[in-house]
Formats: C-alpha cells, structure tokens, sequence
C-alpha cells in the first residue's frame, strides 16, 4: 500500500502541537494534556453482495474495482469471512492446499450453494476464495472473499453477465447440466433439450479423496460410483445389470480447482447410439430398462 505525505500539512501540524506544548506548561486556560487515544488503524475490507470483472488470488484495494450487478461482470462476492485463530497467526496469507485455505474454501462451498438455492456443483458454476495482499496481512488484513461465477463448462472461464446469480439455482436455470449429445470419440458434447433426441444425461456428482496425481488410478471406481448415482437418478435397481442399462461418461476438475477443493466426480449416463426423447430422472425400469447383450 503506498503511503502519501504531504510535506506543508505535516508542518503545520509540528509547528500546532509545539505550540500547544508550550501553553500547556503555561498552564493557559481551557489546555488540557488528557488527550484522547487514537483509534486503532482500519484496513480495506471488500464487500459482499458486489460484482466485479476480475479474480485474483491475492486481492489488492489499488485494482478492486466493483461494478453494480445489474451491470456486465463476471464474477459476484458472496460473502466475506474471517480467518480463525491458527490461520490469522500466520506471517503470510494462507495459499493453496493449506488448512487455513482449506477452511475458507469449505465456508465458501456452503455459502456460495445457499447463495444459488441449490447445489453450485450441479451446473456450469465456479467458486473461488481470495485472500488480502501480503501488505494488507501484514497491516492485519484477515479476511477471505467468496467469489461465484457462471461459465460456459467445467473446464471454461467466467463469462460476462448483466445479473445476480443470487437464487439462480432456486428453479430451472440454463445453468444446470441437463441432456447432451455426445458422440463417444468426441472431445465435446452439444447441449440438447432433455424432450429432444439426446444420448447423454448429467444425474449428478460423487466426492472423492484423492490427489490429483491418484486420479488417473481409479477410472474403474468412478465408473462404478457413478452407475450408482445413475441408477439413484433414475429409480432403478442398483446392482449387477447396471452395465446393461447405460454406459457411463464422467469429468472432474481442472487441477487448480481439484487442489482447492472441488474433489468431486460428474456422472453422466451416456448411451451411445440409443437416444432419449425425455429425462431419465425418476423414470424407473421404462426410462432406462436392461439391454441384455
């Protein structure tokens, strides 16, 4: 943070207080030396409930530049929280893979789900945390941002919007994964509305545990746990003819994403040349019956 002094000011102020040093030893009337104590200095704290264009890690009062959220933007403060006792004692702010970030990033999980009406991770939503300069944490800046986003998919940055996602997830939103066509050699998927022919359904996400590193070792686990959420999706049996029902397609996070927290799987039932004219959801032995080979 830069420090301003203007020269002819403080002079003026040196040259006031020597002078009424001196009346205060002349004991003038109405002079008193009981001075009031000066109030402990405030650091900036960002807002919640304001919309700005950029995101950094490490926020700085000298580029925050909040913008009405009726305006374009791209990203949108949820909430702004306090660092507890073990993370505040730190030299430094807290970084990536920490407890103390770890910590922060979990609040703003919940806040950020609260602040839609319904699960971020069910729609092409982003989250994020920041934290205060290293000068600002040195002046006792202990705050974290919550940060939201829409973006165009799970992989895909923020893109600009002119409202609130506040109660975006309350109801039906353009932003919730729904039905895709998605041929299987195929890097992307086309959105389709679920009552147009579609071979791809998103039913939901599993948590996981593992590094990023681990990940690539257990496709089959996730295969497996994500025929499970297909088949709570769906209201069908979960057991051994899951395999015949449907293929399974899945996607996790980029790796700054997975390390800050978001260790969560996306299943998607994936049909391969069969098309669906409706959702699956709930629709039993008729919507995703057994296909014997």
């Amino acid at each position: 943070m830069r420090r301003v002094f203007k020269r002819g000011a403080m002079g003026f102020v040196l040259t006031g207080l020597t002078l009424l040093a001196v009346s205060a030893c002349s004991k003038a009337p109405g002079i008193t030396s009981d001075w009031a104590a000066m109030a402990a200095p405030v650091g900036w704290v960002p807002k919640a409930g304001v919309c700005t264009n950029e995101f950094t890690v490490q926020a700085y009062r000298t580029t925050y530049n909040p913008v009405p959220c009726t305006s374009d933007h791209r990203y949108e403060t949820v909430a702004v929280g306090e660092f507890g006792d073990d993370a505040a004692n730190l030299s430094a702010p807290p970084t990536a893979g920490s407890d103390g970030m770890k910590t922060a990033w979990a609040d703003c999980d919940a806040r950020v789900t609260d602040f839609l009406g319904g699960e971020w991770r069910n729609g092409r939503i982003w989250i994020g945390v920041s934290v205060p300069s290293n000068g600002s944490w040195s002046g006792g800046a202990r705050w974290y941002r919550c940060e939201v986003a829409a973006r165009e998919d799970l992989w895909e940055s923020a893109v600009s919007s002119p409202k609130s996602l506040k109660g975006e997830f309350a109801g039906d939103s353009p932003l919730k994964y729904g039905c895709y066509q998605h041929e299987k050699n195929a890097d992307d998927e086309t959105p389709k509305p679920c009552n147009e022919p579609h071979n791809t359904e998103y039913t939901g996400f599993v948590k996981v545990s593992y590094t990023w590193d681990d990940l690539k070792n257990h496709d089959d686990e996730f295969f497996g746990k994500c025929r499970s959420n297909i088949a709570k999706y769906a209201g069908v049996p979960d057991d051994g003819n899951m395999k015949y029902r449907t293929g399974v397609s899945i996607k996790w996070p980029d790796r700054a994403d997975w390390e800050a927290g978001d260790t969560t799987i996306r299943c998607y039932m994936w049909l391969g040349n069969e098309k669906k004219t409706k959702s699956i959801k709930g629709a039993g032995n008729g919507g995703l019956p057994i296909h014997y080979a």
